[in-house]
């Protein structure tokens, strides 16, 4: 069981996983991240009342 793999598959196994990693983060968006996109002031209607005096 002291058989070691070489260098060069031992860092390509390690670039395999690092991409499928990448991959397996950048492809499924959360809604939540699509929903933050839209920022909704706390005091909007603070905010209107001041532009905009009636």
């Amino acid at each position: 069981m002291n058989d070691q793999l070489p260098d060069r598959t031992v860092l390509l196994i390690i670039l395999a996983t690092l991409l499928l990693v990448f991959f397996l983060v950048f492809s499924f968006k959360s809604p939540k991240i699509e929903q933050e996109k839209t920022i909704q002031w706390m005091d909007s209607s603070i905010n209107t009342e001041l532009a905009y005096p009636s």
